[in-house]
């Protein structure tokens, strides 16, 4: 009798063991077919490698989710046996959830890095994009690896005053160094919003309105944007300041300029008559662009005449100086070969400025 009553609760458990071992692997074989059947093609529809591998990471989640699952069952089987030591298997399978979760969401950050540089152009990619999205790649991967070694700490019960403590001498020595150097770190803050958000790249010429300055951008670095200005002369621009102040961008969306001037011509002359005289000029210029606008508008009446303001379009942007001294020059020798007199005291001559204005 007393064999029977031993084998009967053997089998129970045996039969217990089967049945956990079923239906974990049931739920094995039905999440990949749902997996397999619903969503995969759907994402095979995308372009993006991103969703791939996104749905690879969430299904080895689900398996080792699903595996733990009967493990965490079968060892409640021998609950009894094992009780000095159900403790540390607690701690232990709350270690392999733990570590799972840090590699999943490490692994999410990677995939969101890899799949914004794929929308990068290369070359820019190449200069400038893998230096910012992998500091911000480890930056964010440093924040959870914080946040999560402080659960790890609370679950092992690691003094409260003592987590607490290092917390606080942590923050203190964040704020001590974040005030020494603000400065700095405001330039390298503002400096990959400049690269992310790319209001100009490596090559653009720009303005920058505050410090009246022009020049070809050259260098994008972490504290400071270099500028090789019009009279060969390189600024060091911290990016704090570029961040705050207006940026003009002559390159986007081409190269292509137009130089305009304005001129005061006296009273008397007919209007149409200054106004073709001017645009003719202009037409006998090779290099300026035909196919765009030749304009001579009649833009003010001053006390000592009428204000008109002659533009036209050149291909390249860097020859903005020599063209306005064309166009001035061309300007001016029309007017004198036809007798029409200019005030010399109003004549005012304008920088060029962008398309649009």
């Amino acid at each position: 009798m007393a064999d029977i009553e031993d084998v009967l609760p053997f089998s129970g458990i045996f039969l217990k063991l089967v049945v956990i071992l079923g239906l974990t692997f049931a739920a094995i074989i039905v999440s990949r077919y749902i997996l397999k059947r619903w969503f995969w093609p759907i994402v095979k529809k995308t372009e993006t490698k991103a969703d791939d591998r996104i749905l690879h990471l969430f299904e080895s989640l689900l398996l080792f989710f699903i595996i733990l699952q009967g493990m965490q069952a079968v060892i409640e089987l021998f609950r009894e046996s094992i009780r000095p030591y159900i403790e540390f298997m607690d701690d232990i399978f709350f270690l392999l959830y733990w570590s799972i979760g840090v590699y999943v969401v490490f692994r999410f950050i990677s995939i969101i890095a890899n799949w914004y540089l794929s929308r990068v152009p290369l070359r820019d990619r190449e200069e400038i994009d893998q230096r910012v999205v992998r500091a911000v790649k480890y930056m964010l991967m440093l924040i959870f690896a914080v946040l999560a070694l402080s659960v790890l700490l609370q679950h092992f019960n690691v003094s409260k005053a003592a987590l607490t403590a290092s917390l606080t001498a942590i923050g203190i020595g964040g704020i001590i160094v974040g005030l020494a150097a603000q400065s700095a770190l405001t330039d390298i803050i503002t400096g990959m919003v400049i690269i992310i958000d790319r209001p100009f790249r490596i090559g653009d010429r720009i303005r920058i309105e505050k410090l009246d300055t022009w020049g070809d951008v050259i260098e994008i670095g972490w504290r400071s944007t270099r500028i090789l200005t019009r009279d060969h002369r390189l600024i060091a621009i911290p990016n704090s300041i570029i961040g705050t102040d207006l940026i003009t961008n002559y390159s986007i969306p081409d190269k292509m300029y137009r130089v305009d001037t304005e001129v005061v011509v006296s009273y008397g002359p007919d209007i149409e008559y200054v106004r073709n005289l001017i645009i003719e000029a202009l037409k006998r210029e090779d290099w300026i662009m035909h196919d765009k606008p030749i304009e001579a508008l009649l833009v003010e009446f001053t006390d000592s005449g009428v204000k008109f303001k002659a533009r036209c379009w050149i291909e390249n942007y860097v020859e903005t100086r020599v063209s306005e001294d064309k166009l001035n020059t061309a300007i001016y020798k029309a007017l004198i070969n036809a007798n029409i007199a200019m005030p010399s005291s109003d004549i005012i001559i304008h920088y060029a400025e962008r398309q649009g204005g």
